[in-house]
């Protein structure tokens, strides 16, 4: 991933934000989020149980012999791989890419883990037959349950090739934390109804989901869609393949498809 150096203190005062969006987007593509910045201090003695962002070897629900050695995975999640993001909401969003063109049937699965156990409890799954994928960025917004301040949490996501055979089936998990907002960002954030500003705060603060929400869900203009490149583009150099260059054109010419659940 890209490691990018956090600015100087003195530069993070409140003026920054209330001054002009090009000053707040320019900060923004200078400062860290969760999926930027490995070994990320906030997450550093608190590491994540085993996840990946991508599913692993197929392209979709091919066969065998459709694989290419040269096709980008199946199945993104936008999410850091490596540690917790994080976020404010209790209701987050969640995000996903699919490369393969085919609808197929999805399943989301959300778990509570518990990090002195190292046990996941399942909170939420979908699997209904209108739950299919279509080719590009599938952004669910979920009306229950309400997730719990202070803990953590896996999500997955999984594409069903084979009902009989789900040891082939595709799917990644990426982990979260919900943490408290800070009286600071707190009053920041009441002083500004700019979107765009708020997901500068958001980004400082290494809350990636709430950022990745205001940018895939917002009304599309030029600032938060330059917005939505530059985080596509971190989780595109965050992969774990060789296939960085070939996964960011398609994340960052992908339609955005909203789902409610």
């Amino acid at each position: 991933m890209a490691q990018i150096l956090r600015p100087s203190q003195k530069y993070l005062s409140k003026s920054l934000f209330t001054s002009s969006i090009d000053i707040g987007l320019s900060l923004l593509l200078l400062m860290p989020t969760t999926a930027l910045a490995e070994g990320n201090n906030n997450n550093s003695n608190d590491p994540p149980p085993q996840t990946t962002g991508t599913s692993g070897g197929s392209r979709g629900c091919e066969t065998q012999s459709e694989i290419s050695s040269s096709s980008i995975p199946s199945l993104i999640l936008l999410a850091p791989s490596q540690i917790y993001g994080q976020t404010l909401a209790t209701r987050p969003t969640f995000a996903w890419f699919i490369s393969n063109s085919a609808s197929s049937q999805m399943e989301f699965r959300l778990y509570e883990y518990d990090q002195a156990s190292k046990q996941s409890k399942l909170v939420k799954e979908i699997k209904d037959e209108n739950f299919k994928s279509s080719p590009g960025i599938m952004v669910l917004s979920l009306s229950s349950p309400e997730l719990l301040v202070g803990r953590r949490y896996l999500w997955q996501v999984e594409l069903v090739c084979d009902v009989n055979r789900p040891s082939g089936n595709p799917f990644a998990t990426a982990a979260m934390k919900v943490i408290p907002v800070q009286p600071d960002l707190n009053k920041q954030l009441s002083q500004t109804n700019n979107v765009l500003n708020k997901a500068i705060l958001y980004n400082q603060a290494d809350l990636w989901y709430n950022t990745l929400e205001i940018a895939l869900t917002s009304k599309d203009e030029p600032k938060l869609r330059e917005l939505k490149m530059f985080l596509l583009e971190q989780v595109a150099n965050g992969s774990q393949t060789g296939l960085k260059e070939q996964i960011k054109v398609e994340l960052t010419k992908s339609t955005i498809h909203q789902l409610q659940r």
